[in-house]
């Protein structure tokens, strides 16, 4: 190749040139073309003495491109497929105007001053053009692209009814329809306008992605009415996802990647938004009869869509609440005697529905909160069922589940099992200061009767409300064994105490000594009870004892909790009664004679009559006491031993009745919590203002209830209460300046 400058007619050099290029273009004849060749000419033309010919060159290759891209739009139109004809063409033409450009590199660089932008093909954003005025300075590739745009694609557009457009969005009807199905070759016609563009996907986006947006609506608007109106909601939405998936494979297939997200959103207004109503009217139905597969649709393609999921999480929380509300309806009563059945339901009702979240809903976080939201209004309505007052309810359950005398014949796994259920419903109870002091209440009697099926089983669900509120929540239910333990050392030192100091107790007996403030021991009886003489001796013997171990303390004798073990040999079969120990200070008086009056037993024992009748009502329905006028009681009324009483058992417990809840013992139950919940107000409004100083009344009542909230969530007018007590005690007190406004006093 020669660099030397010289000269050259250039019409003969540039004839010389256009063979070749026409050989190029028109892909005949390509093994006579030489690159090295047609470079060498080139660099002839742009280097020439004494004057190159450099635009000259240039604007005699856009005259040969005008020529050549008039015949192919000609050619062109003369096909009835005009996009196939465009695409075929327009694939050799860009080939050629390619090679071409390599060809002309030494041109390029001196039109675009040494620089080239890969990103644009070499276009170069300058104002300044070549002699005459009629093009830009930019490479042959550009200057080849710039011309196809203008004598094809626009002039088929402008003067040809736009045929080229026209058929590319029929042949997308068609295959939308299911008549043929769209050619590969649509595709490089359509990416062909992405390769013309100077600027990012203008020319893409005038010419095909706005007006196919708009044959998009119009065609998916008219389809979903049509579909909507003559379809079943089911129908409608695996049509709705038919389309909708369809969609995304043809926009991948023909559509620029900057194109997919837009249409597939046009597709959803019309076939999902513009529907919406009618798809979330319906879904309730679906959730009732159980079509989950219409659900996970109808979620599917509401989650595509702004807040269309809002309505069904609505509809879901209502349905669920409206299922749990109407089952304890109908529940009524028997929830008082028998918890199971309500917490049971319930557990299996929560694990149904979340089981729909996981596999209906792709477990999506809002439906689960829905489960949550749905499940805290069911368990904490006392409303619907006054007698299901969950806290209790769940309280009971537990009791039943860790008695050694349950009916269910569980196995040890199984009880662990249902506790660890249970504690997910434990989560959702608003109130469960009222759940903690029930559960004590029931923890301490059967550690006092020794009714726990399993230490270890009562030690887990302890665990288990520590992990679900704090430390605090079971300190008093930890106490609770720790003294049944330290009992146990307590009745051994006792009998080695016996042991080295030899004395007569009478009776075999062993003692549980409680802390006060641990134990929630709310029975009280309004009389004295008389302590029978067979019991005097070990009672005072144990007292003198552990008064000597821990001076300063105080034994007070809960007789009513206690319980013993007589035997009757009076009879020809030997009985063993286990008897509370007001029963046995009953049956003892049948030692010294066998018939007392009401009365007598009355002065005897030091019980009142009411309590006095609950206590032989056990022993008369045995049939070991008879009353002379059953069924009615007075100072008069004769109660007789039975000396001719009979059982099939010889070990009899009598005292299991007296064990039992009475509603006695609820009330004082729920007026301790009553007591309980203003002790602990005050302490947090006087802790609130110890720390911030000066509040607002709202400001207070905002922070006072966000404390409680953990425990049980505090009516207005209770805290409003609190406060009048705590301003009267002057811990706190009103401002000077503004009465809504409260000062902590120091």
């Amino acid at each position: 190749m020669s660099l030397r400058s010289k000269r050259v007619v250039f019409e003969k050099v540039f004839a010389e040139f256009r063979q070749d290029l026409e050989k190029m273009f028109n892909f005949s004849g390509l093994d006579r073309v030489s690159g090295m060749k047609m470079y060498q000419l080139v660099y002839d033309m742009c280097t020439a003495a004494p004057r190159p010919h450099t635009e000259k060159l240039f604007n005699a290759i856009a005259d040969f491109l005008n020529d050549y891209t008039i015949q192919i739009r000609e050619s062109i139109l003369d096909h009835d497929d005009v996009v196939s004809a465009y695409a075929r063409e327009w694939k050799h033409y860009s080939l050629a105007a390619g090679y071409s450009s390599m060809m002309c590199e030494y041109l390029n660089k001196l039109l675009v001053n040494g620089t080239k932008d890969n990103k644009s093909r070499g276009m170069v954003d300058k104002k300044t053009t070549v002699q005459g005025g009629n093009y830009r300075r930019q490479t042959v590739q550009a200057l080849a692209y710039n011309i196809w745009k203008k004598q094809i694609v626009y002039t088929i557009k402008e003067k040809n009814s736009d045929r080229f457009m026209r058929q590319i969005f029929e042949l997308i009807r068609r295959d939308r329809d299911g008549e043929d199905k769209v050619p590969d070759i649509v595709s490089d016609a359509i990416m062909s306008l992405v390769e013309l563009t100077e600027h990012p996907l203008s020319l893409y986006i005038e010419e095909f992605e706005k007006p196919y947006l708009v044959h998009t609506r119009r065609y998916y608007e008219r389809e979903s009415a049509t579909v909507i109106a003559n379809a079943s909601i089911s129908e409608y939405m695996k049509k709705a996802s038919q389309r909708l998936d369809e969609e995304v494979t043809r926009n991948s297939k023909y559509c620029h990647k900057s194109s997919h997200d837009t249409v597939i959103k046009e597709c959803e207004t019309q076939y999902v938004a513009a529907h919406q109503t009618r798809i979330q009217g319906e879904f309730g139905a679906m959730i009732s009869n159980e079509r989950y597969e219409d659900c996970t649709m109808a979620y599917t393609l509401l989650s595509r869509i702004p807040d269309g999921v809002n309505p069904l999480l609505e509809i879901f929380e209502r349905y669920i609440t409206n299922i749990g509300n109407g089952l304890i309806i109908r529940m009524g009563n028997s929830i008082a005697k028998d918890p199971r059945e309500y917490v049971e339901f319930l557990l299996d009702h929560h694990s149904k529905y979340l089981t729909v979240c996981q596999k209906v809903f792709v477990n999506d976080a809002a439906f689960v909160a829905a489960v949550d939201k749905a499940f805290r209004t069911i368990v904490n309505d006392v409303t619907i069922n006054p007698v299901a007052h969950s806290p209790e309810v769940m309280a009971r359950y537990c009791d039943v589940l860790l008695k050694k005398t349950h009916k269910g014949g569980w196995s040890e796994q199984e009880v662990e099992d249902k506790l660890n259920r249970m504690i997910i419903l434990f989560k959702y109870i608003e109130d469960k200061d009222v759940f903690q002091k029930f559960y004590s209440r029931m923890l301490a009697k059967r550690l006092i009767y020794g009714n726990s099926a399993s230490e270890e089983a009562e030690a887990n669900m302890i665990s288990r409300l520590k992990n679900a509120c704090g430390v605090e929540y079971t300190s008093k239910l930890q106490r609770m064994f720790t003294d049944i333990t330290i009992s146990a050392d307590v009745n051994k030192d006792f009998a080695e105490y016996v042991k080295t100091n030899p004395m007569n107790t009478g009776v075999d007996f062993s003692i549980l000594v409680l802390t006060a403030g641990a134990w929630p021991l709310t029975q009280v009886l309004t009389t004295e009870f008389q302590l029978p003489t067979e019991l005097e001796k070990s009672v005072t013997h144990f007292s003198t004892f552990y008064n000597s171990k821990h001076s300063g303390r105080r034994l007070t004798w809960l007789w009513h909790l206690s319980k013993a073990d007589v035997k009757l040999t009076y009879l020809d079969k030997r009985y063993e009664f286990s008897v509370s120990l007001h029963q046995l200070g009953v049956l003892l008086l049948y030692n010294d004679a066998d018939t007392f009056t009401f009365k007598e037993i009355i002065e005897h024992t030091g019980l009142n009559d009411q309590e006095l009748k609950r206590v032989i009502k056990p022993m008369i329905d045995l049939a070991v006491l008879i009353v002379s006028t059953p069924g009615t009681f007075n100072d008069d009324t004769e109660i007789r031993l039975n000396m001719e009483f009979t059982n099939k058992r010889n070990k009899i417990k009598v005292s299991s009745s007296l064990q039992a809840e009475t509603q006695q013992e609820n009330d004082a139950t729920r007026k301790a919590v009553d007591d309980d919940r203003k002790l602990y107000l005050q302490a947090a409004i006087v802790r609130v203002m110890k720390s911030r100083k000066t509040l607002t009344h709202q400001q207070l009542i905002k922070e006072v209830i966000e404390q409680a909230r953990s425990r049980f969530t505090p009516s207005v007018p209770m805290i409003k209460k609190c406060i009048e007590q705590l301003l009267e005690k002057q811990y706190i007190s009103r401002t000077n300046e503004n009465k809504d406004k409260y000062i902590y006093m120091a």
